[in-house]
């Protein structure tokens, strides 16, 4: 995949040797461990860890960037941006997705038409954003892979699904940060696409237990991540983002990250309510309306996952059957 940044982005990439942090400028990748940024090995989440002394530094860095230094991204392997500690997955967080579940989990004996059931849902969902609480649930940075990964789908799932997110990426620690600062703790932006294998998340037998969140959503390759984080700065107002997901070039997902039902402030307050947040830790936002379910649709083997941000980048993942 073709890939350029207006301004510069942070990454992490490999050619052929062990995985770097690199800046990218434009089409090209520049290696961060030459410049003397931090004392401790350069990794993204260690500079993310200095975010405040690395942030104006890399900048600087940027404006001198030349061909000579640094590598064209078509050269080198883009992996997940950043290895994080915490991985914190808002559910049902998009107007249009929360819509889309109770139209379609309409009950048998609920006569309303699909016009009626989407002004309750609204009414819902104003009420909710009022005086209720994001959903939250945990996932696993094993389940990380790369933004041109193949996606393998497990032998004991068949109703496996897709979700682009936008993904905020903590610069500071944050414990009970007001919803006024919390911008404030925002290193950057990426892309995530959460794939959930949707027959292994409500298991009948678990089901007064609630959802299997690890079967269904955190086994290896199901968040693809990235390509970049593009720096906070750099994004005029996030709510603008434009989120969409194709699938084998047909457009399956698309909406604004302004229709979030909980904002990207609440979130960041509500979750370092709950747990201390590290620089490198990664939110995802919810996803829009338009995932498996609502097509009737689930992947298969040589299928292709085209997720994308504007401003963030784009991922292409390939889904492959796992070798058992």
């Amino acid at each position: 995949m073709k890939r350029w940044v207006e301004g510069h982005a942070l990454g992490t990439f490999s050619d052929g040797q062990d995985p770097y942090a690199g800046l990218v400028v434009g089409d090209r990748v520049l290696r961060l461990d030459q410049f003397g940024l931090i004392d401790s090995p350069v990794t993204v989440r260690a500079l993310l860890e200095h975010w405040d002394a690395v942030q104006p530094r890399l900048t600087e860095i940027a404006t001198t960037a030349d061909d000579v230094n640094t590598r064209p991204l078509t050269q080198v392997r883009v992996h997940a941006p950043v290895d994080p500690r915490q991985i914190i997955q808002a559910g049902a967080n998009y107007r249009s997705h929360v819509a889309e579940i109770i139209v379609s989990g309409r009950a048998d004996d609920d006569l309303r038409s699909k016009d009626e059931l989407r002004r309750a849902a609204e009414e819902m969902m104003d009420e909710r954003a009022r005086t209720g609480s994001p959903f939250f649930f945990t996932g696993l940075a094993s389940a990380l892979c790369g933004p041109d990964d193949d996606v393998i789908l497990p032998a004991e799932a068949h109703q496996v699904d897709w979700e682009v997110e936008l993904t905020v990426v903590i610069g500071r620690t944050a414990r009970r940060v007001p919803p006024e600062q919390a911008m404030d703790y925002v290193a950057g932006y990426t892309v995530c696409n959460d794939i959930s294998a949707r027959d292994l998340q409500f298991p009948a037998e678990h089901r007064a237990l609630g959802g299997d969140w690890l079967r269904s959503k955190n086994r290896p390759t199901f968040l693809p991540c990235g390509p970049f984080i593009v720096p906070a700065g750099l994004v005029p107002d996030h709510r603008e983002l434009e989120l969409t997901l194709d699938l084998n070039g047909e457009r399956k997902q698309r909406d604004l990250a302004a229709n979030l039902l909980f904002d990207v402030p609440t979130l960041i307050a509500e979750a370092s309510a709950a747990t201390t947040l590290h620089p490198g830790d990664l939110i995802l936002t919810g996803s829009p309306a338009g995932n498996g379910g609502r097509w009737k649709r689930w992947l298969r083997p040589g299928d292709v996952l085209e997720a994308a941000i504007t401003g963030l980048g784009g991922q292409r993942n390939t889904c492959v059957a796992e070798k058992v």
